[in-house]
């Protein structure tokens, strides 16, 4: 047989290759590959730290409020019935009811215009609900300026919440 039938690629009677090997790290890096039971170990390590803090009442609370969807405060406000006027004097009653978190004091405008637009009276209140989730009431009373009436024949009566974006408005047609 001939030389190249006998070992392709390799003279006869040579010695085999030398296996390769895997190169050592450059200078400054280290091997990714890491033993199983080091990353065991962390893992079972990693596990137990969580089981403690979890025993733990104020973590246990914290996780929760985390996880948990908690309302966010808000007041409401609406008239409490219609607003009429009698006797030269505008009635408005209105209902304040403080929602989540502690109720604090309200400042409540309440003022009162024509059709036109020309504030006849007005008037600034405290509020001070005792309890959340409970109604408070108010009766503003503001007087209506008789003259103002006969011009425009209707009024409005505002009401807002002072320093916060929510108002109310009622409009008296046709009142005598």
């Amino acid at each position: 047989m001939s030389r190249l039938l006998d070992a392709p690629g390799r003279p006869a009677g040579s010695a085999p290759e030398p296996r390769r090997h895997r190169r050592a790290p450059a200078k400054g890096r280290t091997r990714t590959r890491r033993a199983p039971g080091r990353i065991l170990a962390f893992a079972a390590a990693l596990c137990a730290l969580a089981l403690a803090a979890c025993a733990v009442p104020g973590v246990r609370h914290q996780l929760r409020a985390s996880f948990t969807r908690l309302p966010s405060p808000y007041t409401e406000l609406y008239f409490a019935g219609e607003p009429s006027l009698s006797h030269g004097e505008i009635t408005a009653p209105v209902t304040l009811v403080a929602h989540g978190g502690s109720p604090g004091r309200y400042r409540l405008r309440t003022w009162v215009t024509t059709a036109g637009g020309r504030v006849t009276g007005s008037r600034t209140d405290t509020v001070a609900p005792r309890r959340t989730e409970t109604p408070t009431t108010l009766t503003a009373r503001l007087p209506a300026g008789g003259r103002a009436h006969k011009e425009s024949g209707a009024f409005v009566v505002h009401v807002a919440l002072v320093g916060q974006t929510q108002s109310l408005h009622f409009t008296l047609r046709g009142t005598p």
